[in-house]
């Protein structure tokens, strides 16, 4: 069984009638790290943002662990939304400007493990910030305090600190240079290794997900151009728009 499956997404948007998606079919298996890439505007942050619950389609379904997540209620809910954890493009925009870091960190953990007290939650909280290698005296400032790199390390501490079994990477580096890109993905995929957290992975860099991703799906214009294991993307490849990609890596 899949850990998270799309099944016939579409999605219209009602304001403009804009079709971003159209029967889209993907799956994330347990462990799995599965890649969306495409070009502005081909779908796939609308896609992962149904997917995480945070939009709701127009059409198909969105099963967790076989469940419609439309149907979910009470406890279900709840693990749901702690196990499947978001990471956004702009972390700076996700965190509330006016909270400490250590608020912005504790604020999920107050709310959803009500088992700990304040204590045990700050010893977590530390405990995560140095192991993605922050300074734990960073914890007192705010986001616009703090570089980008940094900022992105913090979302992603507050996405691990509900060991979630889903992480969803939309364009989680695609801000930052080149090598802080390549610390926050190795990063990635330590936590991959070490935790056995399944990703959905979204970027435009189709060299960034076939050295993340175990499988690829290529999308254009709100659809599936083909689905690709990522060890065999440049043999297996026929779509002359993932060979567009391609070349625009490697040339």
């Amino acid at each position: 069984m899949s850990m998270l499956e799309a099944k016939d997404i579409s999605m219209v948007f009602p304001d403009n009638g804009y079709e971003a998606l159209s029967r889209v079919s993907i799956r994330v298996g347990e462990g799995e790290s599965v890649g969306i890439v495409g070009e502005s505007g081909s779908g796939k942050s609308t896609l992962a943002s149904i997917m995480g619950g945070l939009l709701r389609p127009t059409g198909g379904r969105v099963l967790y662990q076989g469940r419609d997540i439309a149907e979910l209620r009470g406890q279900e809910k709840k693990d749901f939304r702690t196990s499947v954890q978001y990471i956004f493009q702009d972390p700076k925009q996700a965190m509330n400007p006016f909270y400490s870091l250590m608020r912005v960190l504790e604020e999920p953990l107050r709310i959803n493990r009500k088992d700990l007290g304040r204590q045990e939650r700050r010893r977590l909280i530390e405990d995560m910030v140095r192991r993605l290698g922050l300074e734990t005296d960073l914890l007192s400032r705010h986001a616009d305090e703090i570089s980008g790199g940094q900022a992105q390390r913090i979302v992603i501490a507050r996405a691990l600190l509900l060991e979630p079994r889903i992480i969803i990477a939309d364009e989680c580096v695609s801000a930052l240079d080149l090598s802080v890109q390549a610390q926050i993905i190795n990063i990635l995929r330590h936590i991959r290794k070490d935790t056995g957290a399944a990703f959905l992975f979204i970027s435009h860099d189709i060299e960034l997900v076939r050295y993340f991703c175990d499988r690829i799906h290529v999308m254009l214009h709100g659809r599936i151009v083909e689905t690709l294991d990522a060890d065999r993307l440049r043999e297996d490849a026929q779509s002359d728009y993932t060979r567009l990609l391609l070349g625009d890596t490697y040339e």
